[in-house]
């Protein structure tokens, strides 16, 4: 029975999901004891199969784990909270619920920096334990130590408590132990979680190489929330390039297979993204009629856990009176709920959205607020929020003093890469009487998501089997992509790579 679970556990982690699900069926009808059955039921939310919202699932979660614990087995117990907890984030069951697996969870004999128990808290009481877990992440952060499964803990973790200024780390230095270890399942999971994180910051080299190899592995590998995770972000990644063709196609397709394995987080991510292609196609009421959703209790798409990150969307799409009377009425909900908040992207996005809604007369006090909040992990909404304080000032006819800010946007836009909204920086700036020219393509810009991985790598000085063996690729597959590569940046060898690269 333990070879059985333990073969069926190995299969998960490589993305051998048909494999496991096998040796789980035949696991099933046998005479098992507490802690077999306990692993049972927690290789089965691995293979979700079942990811709505379900009560009993929950309750039987809990349950499970308080036997499992009462066996001796705190480990085995806080593996089967932690997805409890994960369902709890997925699809908020109500906050008694969530506290009684985090109060479950924090009776057991565990370390309190256990990367289970630091995700636990995350993934059920993000807002009310939110401060915990970012004192912990922090500890963490510099006591160092962990390995890729615990960073790829710790990564996802901070994902769900709006702390991305610490997932990167974590999830990079998960990227690359799971790559080296062939378990790639998990490394699907935890390069979704990267590209999240990515597009927050826009970095376009992680974030698109990412993402195409979490496309792929996902796909291969029969993880349909993953799959659609990942073309989340590759529709996030091209709203904000102002591909708007490719970020509806591809948004398209996440929400059919979406749909199919349907949860509120990843409607509500979706909805989420269609207000950003939105936004960048400049329709603002199409905008907010789909970032509502996030904040309507009747939607199936409703999230109070994502709201702080919706509410800059919802900020910035409300143009009519209607609309901002509506934003603000749920920006002073969640401003009750994550006012105090410790994660720095609900204080920036918070900050942001009070300024845009503000009432004229005290809009240029919401603004000098806003702006005088650390936002160097967030450097989008800060280039937002001088566009808007800009166009605030302008349209007062303080012209003068609206093309500071004006400027300021147009050229971090243009550092950033995000074409529609430096193209509206233009026009603010040209109707404020000051004129600016277009940015050329960067070299990168050429390549696709895996071509640029591919390049990046061989600038480093890998071999074509070498990359194949990162990627799981076969070197013919590399040379073919290099092949490609050269011509597109203007060179001729791999040793001109690293130059082009740096200089773009």
């Amino acid at each position: 029975m333990s070879r059985l679970l333990d073969a069926a556990e190995l299969g998960l982690e490589l993305g051998r999901t048909d494999r496991a699900s096998s040796l789980l069926q035949q696991a099933e009808p046998l005479e098992l004891g507490v802690r077999e059955r306990s692993r049972l039921l927690l290789l089965r939310e691995g293979l979700e199969v079942d990811v709505a919202t379900s009560i009993p699932r929950l309750h039987l979660l809990i349950t499970t784990a308080e036997r499992a614990a009462d066996a001796g087995d705190p480990e085995l117990a806080l593996r089967l909270l932690r997805s409890a907890a994960r369902r709890c984030w997925w699809s908020d069951p109500e906050r008694g619920l969530r506290e009684r697996v985090v109060a479950v969870a924090e009776r057991l004999p565990v370390p309190e920096l256990h990367p289970d128990l630091v995700y636990t808290l995350a993934a059920a009481t993000p807002v009310e334990r939110g401060a915990t877990v970012i004192e912990r992440l922090e500890r963490l952060e510099r006591e160092g130590g962990y390995d890729a499964l615990a960073a790829a803990t710790l990564g996802t973790a901070a994902t769900m408590a709006n702390a991305y200024d610490h997932a990167a780390g974590f999830l990079q230095h998960a990227v690359a132990g799971l790559r080296t270890q062939g378990r790639l399942g998990l490394l699907a999971q935890t390069l979704v979680s990267l590209s999240f994180s990515a597009v927050h910051t826009v970095d376009w080299e992680t974030g698109l190489p990412g993402v195409a190899e979490a496309m792929r592995l996902a796909e291969e590998n029969a993880q349909p929330r993953w799959l659609t995770g990942a073309r989340i972000a590759k529709a996030q990644f091209a709203a904000l390039h102002g591909d708007l063709d490719t970020a509806l196609t591809v948004i398209g397709e996440a929400e059919r297979q979406g749909l199919s394995v349907a949860n509120p987080s990843n409607l509500a991510f979706i909805q989420i993204t269609r207000g950003l292609i939105g936004l960048a196609a400049g329709n603002h009421a199409e905008a907010f009629c789909c970032v509502w959703r996030v904040f309507d209790p009747a939607d199936p798409a409703y999230h109070p856990f994502l709201q702080t990150l919706a509410i800059a969307e919802l900020a910035e799409a409300a143009t009519g009176e209607e609309q901002r009377a509506m934003a603000r009425g749920a920006l002073l909900r969640l401003d009750a709920t994550a006012g105090s908040s410790k994660a720095q992207l609900t204080r920036v996005n918070l900050g942001f959205a009070q300024a845009l809604l503000s009432d004229d007369e005290h809009a240029e006090e919401r603004f000098r607020s806003a702006l005088d909040l650390d936002m160097a992990h967030t450097p989008f909404t800060r280039a937002r929020l001088m566009l808007a304080h800009g166009t605030w000032l302008r349209r007062r006819r303080r012209v003068l003093e609206a093309r500071i800010p004006l400027r300021i946007a147009r050229e971090s836009f243009e550092a950033l890469g995000v074409a529609p909204w430096c193209e509206r920086a233009r026009q603010e700036l040209r109707s404020a009487g000051e004129g600016s020219k277009r940015q050329s393509r960067a070299d990168w810009d050429l390549l696709t998501p895996q071509e640029l991985q591919i390049a990046k790598l061989a600038a480093d000085g890998l071999t074509n089997r070498e990359i194949g063996q990162q990627l799981y690729l076969s070197p013919r597959t590399v040379g073919a992509h290099l092949y490609r590569i050269f011509p597109k940046l203007g060179i001729t060898s791999r040793g001109q790579l690293r130059d082009k690269l740096n200089a773009s």
